[in-house]
């Protein structure tokens, strides 16, 4: 006999996971910092994580479907000690992005050619460490939360039942 919940795997299932996405970006890029010539930088907070992140099944294959915008807040300081604060808005992580598809939009507080010393370190340093987190993303996803969503093939079967 087979499960009645979803025989086979073959109808749609999906999991709402953007309280868990919201944690784990701020777990994954939460304290990324890059340093070059005596300038740091550091994200010190996600502070925004807004739209739509589902954990699907169809047909028997795991889907996952995303469109998220990401604030990230900034501090460190340049090689002479001055502060620097500000922020990085990606507005598109969707599962459908490739690496080269993301924007960082950038914005330094109180910004001045002195203080524009860091943007490459932010875009050399940081951004490449960003885009490896934000590729690990779909697969953690699945890793976590794929049992919500599929039936195991072993456990499709009812142990003990007779047709």
């Amino acid at each position: 006999m087979s499960n009645w919940k979803n025989v086979n795997n073959w109808h749609w299932t999906n999991k709402n996971c953007i309280s868990w996405a919201r944690t784990y970006f701020a777990e994954q890029l939460e304290g990324l910092e890059a340093e070059d010539k005596g300038h740091k930088i550091r994200i010190s907070k996600m502070e925004e994580c807004n739209g739509d992140v589902d954990l699907n099944q169809r047909k028997g294959k795991i889907i996952t479907i995303y469109d998220v915008a990401l604030k990230l807040i900034l501090e460190g300081a340049l090689a002479d000690g001055t502060a620097i604060t500000g922020k990085i808005v990606i507005p598109e992580v969707a599962h459908d992005s490739t690496e080269d598809d993301y924007v960082f939009e950038l914005t330094i507080n109180d910004d001045s050619s002195e203080k524009s010393e860091i943007r490459p370190v932010i875009r050399k340093g940081l951004q490449p460490l960003i885009c490896e987190k934000l590729s690990k993303f779909a697969p953690d996803m699945i890793a976590t939360h794929a049992s919500d969503v599929y039936i195991d093939p072993a456990n499709l079967n009812v142990a003990g039942a007779t047709a």
